[in-house]
Protein backbone atom coordinates (compact mmCIF):
# COMPACT_ATOMS: atom_id res chain seq x y z
CA UNK A 1 0.00 0.00 0.00
CA UNK A 2 2.75 2.45 0.46
CA UNK A 3 3.52 2.63 -3.30
CA UNK A 4 0.41 5.53 -3.36
CA UNK A 5 2.08 7.44 -0.73
CA UNK A 6 5.57 7.31 -1.76
CA UNK A 7 8.15 9.79 -3.13
CA UNK A 8 7.13 11.45 -0.56
CA UNK A 9 5.14 15.27 -0.84
CA UNK A 10 7.48 17.85 0.36
CA UNK A 11 5.31 20.97 -0.27
CA UNK A 12 4.63 22.76 3.12
CA UNK A 13 1.33 24.12 3.86
CA UNK A 14 -2.20 23.00 5.84
CA UNK A 15 -3.38 19.62 5.55
CA UNK A 16 -6.56 20.82 7.57
CA UNK A 17 -10.15 19.64 5.18
CA UNK A 18 -11.54 21.50 2.65
CA UNK A 19 -14.35 20.49 0.28
CA UNK A 20 -13.69 19.23 -2.82
CA UNK A 21 -16.03 17.44 -5.71
CA UNK A 22 -14.88 16.09 -9.13
CA UNK A 23 -17.19 13.66 -11.10
CA UNK A 24 -18.43 11.28 -8.36
CA UNK A 25 -16.11 12.34 -6.21
CA UNK A 26 -17.14 14.72 -2.87
CA UNK A 27 -15.50 14.84 0.08
CA UNK A 28 -12.42 17.19 1.29
CA UNK A 29 -8.86 17.06 0.12
CA UNK A 30 -5.83 18.62 2.21
CA UNK A 31 -5.91 22.60 2.40
CA UNK A 32 -2.24 22.54 0.49
CA UNK A 33 -3.24 20.72 -1.73
CA UNK A 34 -6.10 22.90 -2.91
CA UNK A 35 -3.97 25.44 -3.98
CA UNK A 36 -1.45 23.32 -5.17
CA UNK A 37 -0.37 23.11 -8.83
CA UNK A 38 0.50 19.43 -8.69
CA UNK A 39 -3.57 17.97 -7.51
CA UNK A 40 -4.98 16.44 -10.25
CA UNK A 41 -8.43 15.04 -9.93
CA UNK A 42 -7.88 14.06 -6.37
CA UNK A 43 -4.59 12.88 -6.87
CA UNK A 44 -1.10 14.41 -7.16
CA UNK A 45 1.41 14.22 -9.87
CA UNK A 46 4.58 15.03 -7.97
CA UNK A 47 6.02 12.02 -8.97
CA UNK A 48 3.91 10.81 -12.32
CA UNK A 49 6.96 10.12 -14.73
CA UNK A 50 8.12 7.89 -11.84
CA UNK A 51 5.39 5.96 -11.01
CA UNK A 52 3.17 6.05 -14.21
CA UNK A 53 0.05 7.28 -12.09
CA UNK A 54 -1.21 9.14 -9.21
CA UNK A 55 -0.08 9.40 -6.08
CA UNK A 56 -1.95 10.34 -2.98
CA UNK A 57 -2.71 13.59 -1.58
CA UNK A 58 -0.68 14.26 1.76
CA UNK A 59 -3.22 14.35 5.03
CA UNK A 60 -0.30 14.77 7.53
CA UNK A 61 0.37 12.38 10.27
CA UNK A 62 -2.16 10.34 11.82
CA UNK A 63 -2.51 10.77 15.67
CA UNK A 64 -2.26 7.00 16.17
CA UNK A 65 1.47 6.72 17.72
CA UNK A 66 3.07 3.54 16.63
CA UNK A 67 5.46 1.86 14.72
CA UNK A 68 5.18 2.20 10.64
CA UNK A 69 7.57 0.01 9.39
CA UNK A 70 5.77 -1.91 6.64
CA UNK A 71 3.66 -5.64 8.01
CA UNK A 72 2.50 -8.36 5.83
CA UNK A 73 -1.58 -7.76 6.42
CA UNK A 74 -3.73 -10.87 5.47
CA UNK A 75 -7.74 -10.48 6.14
CA UNK A 76 -10.06 -13.17 5.72
CA UNK A 77 -11.96 -11.12 3.44
CA UNK A 78 -9.71 -10.54 0.55
CA UNK A 79 -7.30 -12.95 -1.19
CA UNK A 80 -4.63 -10.51 -1.55
CA UNK A 81 -1.87 -9.70 0.71
CA UNK A 82 -0.60 -5.70 1.47
CA UNK A 83 1.69 -4.01 3.51
CA UNK A 84 0.50 -1.87 5.76
CA UNK A 85 2.25 0.66 8.45
CA UNK A 86 2.81 -1.97 11.49
CA UNK A 87 0.59 0.49 13.61
CA UNK A 88 -2.42 0.32 11.21
CA UNK A 89 -2.13 -3.23 11.04
CA UNK A 90 -4.45 -3.59 14.58
CA UNK A 91 -5.58 0.13 14.38
CA UNK A 92 -9.87 0.64 14.52
CA UNK A 93 -9.50 3.02 11.57
CA UNK A 94 -7.75 0.62 8.57
CA UNK A 95 -10.39 0.58 6.39
CA UNK A 96 -10.56 -0.67 2.68
CA UNK A 97 -11.78 1.60 -0.03
CA UNK A 98 -12.85 -0.12 -3.47
CA UNK A 99 -11.07 2.73 -5.26
CA UNK A 100 -7.75 3.45 -3.14
CA UNK A 101 -7.26 -0.01 -1.28
CA UNK A 102 -6.31 -0.09 2.42
CA UNK A 103 -6.94 3.57 3.90
CA UNK A 104 -7.66 5.20 7.04
CA UNK A 105 -10.73 6.03 8.73
CA UNK A 106 -10.06 8.16 11.09
CA UNK A 107 -12.33 11.37 10.79
CA UNK A 108 -14.25 9.96 7.47
CA UNK A 109 -16.63 11.85 8.15
CA UNK A 110 -14.76 15.19 7.47
CA UNK A 111 -13.02 13.80 4.54
CA UNK A 112 -15.79 12.13 2.34
CA UNK A 113 -14.90 9.97 -0.17
CA UNK A 114 -11.33 11.01 -0.18
CA UNK A 115 -9.76 9.19 2.77
CA UNK A 116 -6.82 9.62 4.78
CA UNK A 117 -3.90 7.52 3.17
CA UNK A 118 -1.85 5.32 5.50
CA UNK A 119 0.55 7.08 7.86
CA UNK A 120 4.03 5.72 6.90
CA UNK A 121 5.65 8.45 9.39
CA UNK A 122 9.62 8.21 8.72
CA UNK A 123 9.61 4.76 7.25
CA UNK A 124 10.68 4.59 3.55
CA UNK A 125 10.92 2.12 1.03
CA UNK A 126 14.92 0.66 0.88
CA UNK A 127 14.00 0.77 -3.11
CA UNK A 128 12.31 3.54 -5.13
CA UNK A 129 8.57 3.36 -6.13
CA UNK A 130 8.99 2.99 -10.14
CA UNK A 131 6.05 2.28 -12.11
CA UNK A 132 5.01 0.30 -15.28
CA UNK A 133 3.56 1.34 -18.44
CA UNK A 134 0.79 -1.11 -18.44
CA UNK A 135 -0.30 0.16 -15.26
CA UNK A 136 0.89 -3.37 -13.26
CA UNK A 137 2.05 -2.70 -9.53
CA UNK A 138 5.77 -3.73 -9.59
CA UNK A 139 6.36 -6.33 -7.08
CA UNK A 140 9.17 -5.57 -4.04
CA UNK A 141 11.31 -8.44 -5.33
CA UNK A 142 11.39 -7.86 -9.07
CA UNK A 143 12.83 -4.49 -7.96
CA UNK A 144 15.61 -6.06 -6.01
CA UNK A 145 16.20 -8.00 -9.35
CA UNK A 146 16.53 -4.93 -11.36
CA UNK A 147 19.13 -2.95 -8.85
CA UNK A 148 21.17 -6.28 -9.28
CA UNK A 149 20.75 -6.30 -12.91
CA UNK A 150 19.47 -10.13 -12.61
CA UNK A 151 16.76 -10.28 -15.31
CA UNK A 152 16.05 -13.95 -14.49
CA UNK A 153 15.24 -13.35 -10.91
CA UNK A 154 13.30 -10.21 -12.33
CA UNK A 155 10.98 -12.28 -14.66
CA UNK A 156 10.61 -14.79 -12.01
CA UNK A 157 9.29 -12.50 -9.54
CA UNK A 158 6.77 -10.79 -12.35
CA UNK A 159 5.61 -14.17 -13.12
CA UNK A 160 4.88 -15.06 -9.54
CA UNK A 161 2.96 -12.04 -8.87
CA UNK A 162 1.15 -12.16 -12.44
CA UNK A 163 0.89 -15.61 -13.63
CA UNK A 164 -1.28 -14.44 -15.82
CA UNK A 165 1.86 -12.78 -17.82
CA UNK A 166 3.86 -14.09 -20.72
CA UNK A 167 7.71 -14.04 -20.84
CA UNK A 168 7.80 -11.66 -22.85
CA UNK A 169 5.67 -9.15 -20.98
CA UNK A 170 8.08 -9.47 -18.03
CA UNK A 171 11.00 -9.12 -19.50
CA UNK A 172 9.44 -6.27 -21.30
CA UNK A 173 8.98 -4.82 -17.96
CA UNK A 174 12.35 -5.64 -16.22
CA UNK A 175 13.42 -3.88 -19.42
CA UNK A 176 11.23 -0.77 -18.65
CA UNK A 177 12.61 -0.71 -15.22
CA UNK A 178 16.41 -0.76 -15.79
CA UNK A 179 16.00 1.90 -17.67
CA UNK A 180 14.68 4.06 -15.31
CA UNK A 181 16.96 2.78 -12.36
CA UNK A 182 19.69 5.44 -13.19
CA UNK A 183 17.39 8.33 -12.95
CA UNK A 184 15.61 7.14 -10.12
CA UNK A 185 17.75 4.29 -8.50
CA UNK A 186 19.57 4.53 -5.74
Amino acid sequence: MYRRSFPKCTVPGPVDPVPFNHLVLQGAIPRKCSACKLMFEGGCLRAVEQVKGYLALDHGPCPVKGDTKPLLHETKYMTSKVYVPTKCATCRYLGFSSSYGFVCEFEAERWGQSRRTLDWGTWSPEHPNLGLSTGRPVPPEMLQAVQANKEADGIKAFRDAFPDSTIREARDAFAELRSQWPKYGS
